[in-house]
């Protein structure tokens, strides 16, 4: 308990300090100009994930990040995982085998929804998005919301959201190519990636398509482990958009993306060196309307269809043959209304329906089928000039869980025009999947068989935050403060084992049994500096606990930290960065897995208005985290 309270007490100082830090520039300087008054007009600054409605980064309730085309390109990010390794209080975790999964505040990864354009994906492997095999060649931005947002977006968004906003076609034409190629100082894992996308038009109607391919040779770390450390990677993506105009105020919009991704390496599985090849598909389309009325009234009415396919071949082929192997279809249909409109001139209100059909098929021929029906509401309350309020809820009713209600309450209190107090309260849950309902699976090379369980429940949540935030000049910083309380958190327990040596297998059912505690400090700072630089940076400092065990949470560091230097000469169109980042001790199950430190440096040089040359190197430390250091060069062309 001493020591607890000395980590609280020690956070709580840091936090004090800092937001003195953070305070000081603006208490003094109120009849300054405001830089942010320009800010909050520029549209890259604007936000939908966190409220369905477009706000501004200062005037969005809660915790809310934005990753940008430029900054996704700046650390060279070829995935949506690379792009949010060094997002604040965000972790990429490989909770099973080589899929990476965006956790958010210390919780699970199925704890964190995933996105695209607001929609919905089929779940993959391990019940996960595999956020590294969404490339992001088609992505505009990417916006993460911190904190429970099952007010508006029902299951699995315990932590929060990662809503992946893509590209969307306009009125003109453009075209992108890019080609990169690199490799390790090993001389192995070496890469290719091609990508590109085109914009046209014609009258009211445009229309976007890009694709990209990117392939990746084996690498090795460790040797005589019986593994590869990297696989040998193929991955294909093509996606379209087109936009008809109805009227000046009507669209209908729709779309399609496809992936198929391919993974090949040497696994030690159940005794014996075997060769394992994966391959999944995804695709997903959509059709959707939004419409404007009288200036303060929208709707938009959505379909949605996601389809996911895994095939898994292993050489030698196991006798008898494990559930790991064959061929699984994840599909998921969803329906969508919502419709805003000011009412009163201070409560802008939101209301929406939801249908969404869950479904799985494999080798069993079982049906194993989930749908989810779901109402919500929420009103966005101005009460007086300083005081801004945001009030939600939504009922879930599921049809293997029962119902659910989730609200929350968020408010903005402006101290000053560039000084404001943020904090919400909201509950959260997730739905048991389809695969802890239905499915037994196997892990750990086969020595561990996790069964089914239908009569599990929800997991629930209750969060809380509070936070100051404000922006001088061309400083802007920020400082939260945020605790989670889950319950009924769904854990595999141990019942039996079978057989010894070797050969011998421990059995687990999933069960509602465990409790946890997830808090921390959340602080972010950026400044432009003289002669063309910029200085940013994110901290996060996180305190996990099992209340049912007592002990942490494992694969959850306790420090996470990232800073990156830039410059930019807009006159002979360069540009270079340096970008460093901290990982704490994180627990494992048995003992604690050391911090270590990451750097990397990326530069770009225009040879004309049109054609751009880049190069980089990624772990120039060389830790043994992750891949070798690694080397890339590239080329980018508009049209």
């Amino acid at each position: 308990m001493r020591s607890r309270t000395s980590r609280l007490l020690k956070n709580s100082l840091v936090a004090g300090c800092t937001a003195a830090c953070i305070s000081a520039p603006f208490m003094g300087q109120a009849e300054e100009p405001l830089a942010s008054a320009d800010t909050r007009q520029d549209l890259d600054n604007v936000v939908v994930t966190a409220t369905m409605t477009e706000r501004t980064l200062e005037d969005v309730p809660g915790s809310v990040e934005v990753i940008t085309a430029k900054e996704i390109k700046e650390m060279n990010a070829t995935t949506v995982a690379e792009a949010l390794e060094n997002a604040t209080g965000l972790i990429v975790a490989s909770e099973t085998g080589r899929v990476k999964a965006p956790s958010i505040r210390g919780t699970k990864s199925k704890q964190t929804l995933v996105l695209i354009d607001g929609r919905r994906l089929a779940a993959g492997y391990g019940d996960l998005i595999n956020i590294n095999q969404i490339p992001v060649v088609m992505v505009e931005r990417i916006e993460i919301v911190r904190g429970p947002s099952s007010s508006l977006y029902g299951s699995d968004a315990i932590g929060g959201v990662v809503n992946i906003i893509t590209k969307k076609p306009v009125k003109k034409w453009k075209m992108e190519a890019t080609g990169q190629t690199g490799i390790n100082r090993e001389g192995e894992g070496g890469a290719y990636l091609g990508s590109g996308y085109g914009n046209g038009y014609h009258d009211r109607f445009s229309l976007l398509m890009g694709g990209e391919y990117n392939a990746k040779n084996k690498w090795n770390r460790t040797d005589n482990d019986k593994q590869d450390d990297g696989d040998k990677i193929g991955q294909g993506f093509g996606a379209g958009r087109f936009a008809l105009d109805l009227t000046k105020k009507q669209t209908l919009s729709g779309g399609f993306e496809y992936s198929d991704s391919s993974m090949e390496g040497i696994r030690f599985i159940e005794g014996l060196v075997r060769n394992r090849d994966a391959d999944d598909t995804r695709l997903g389309y959509y059709l959707q309307y939004d419409g404007k009325f009288a200036d303060n009234y929208q709707a938009m009415l959505r379909l949605n269809r996601s389809e996911y396919r895994n095939t898994i071949k292993l050489a030698p082929c196991p006798t008898p043959s494990t559930a790991e192997e064959g061929t699984k279809d994840n599909n998921l249909n969803q329906a969508e209304a919502r419709f805003s409109g000011l009412f009163f001139k201070q409560h802008l209100v939101t209301a929406g329906f939801e249908y969404r059909d869950e479904e799985r098929k494999d080798a069993t021929a079982k049906k194993m089928d989930v749908n989810n029906i779901s109402l919500y509401l929420q009103d966005e309350y101005q009460i007086f000039k300083p005081l801004y309020l945001v009030l939600g809820g939504r009922f879930d009713d599921n049809s293997k869980f029962g119902s659910q209600w989730t609200p929350r309450a968020s408010l903005i209190y402006d101290i000053l025009d560039n000084l404001r107090i943020k904090g919400s309260y909201g509950r959260g849950f997730r739905a048991p999947s389809i695969s802890e309902l239905f499915v037994t699976s196997w892990r750990q090379k086969g020595k561990y068989i996790y069964e089914p369980n239908q009569n599990l429940k929800a997991e629930k949540s209750e969060s809380y935050e509070v936070g100051i935030e404000g922006e001088y000049g061309s400083y802007r910083g920020s400082l939260t403060l945020f605790r989670n309380e889950l319950k009924d958190m769904i854990d595999a327990v141990y019942y039996k084992s079978v057989g010894s040596g070797s050969a011998k297998k421990d059995y687990y059912q999933f069960r509602n049994i465990s409790k946890a505690m997830t808090q921390g400090i959340e602080l972010e700072s950026s400044i432009k500096l003289p002669s063309g630089f910029d200085l940013s940076g994110n901290a996060t400092w996180l305190e996990t606990e099992d209340t049912t065990t007592g002990k942490e949470l494992t694969g959850q560091p306790n420090f996470k930290g990232y800073i990156k230097l830039g410059y930019t000469d807009k006159g002979s169109k360069f540009h270079a960065n340096v970008r460093t980042s901290f990982t704490g001790r994180t627990y494992n199950g048995t003992g604690s897995d050391a911090g270590y430190p990451l750097l990397h440096c990326y530069l770009s040089k225009g040879i004309t208005d049109n054609f751009k040359i880049y190069a980089g190197v990624e772990n120039i430390l060389d830790r043994a985290t992750t891949e070798p250091t690694f080397v890339y060069t590239g080329v980018n062309i508009t049209f």
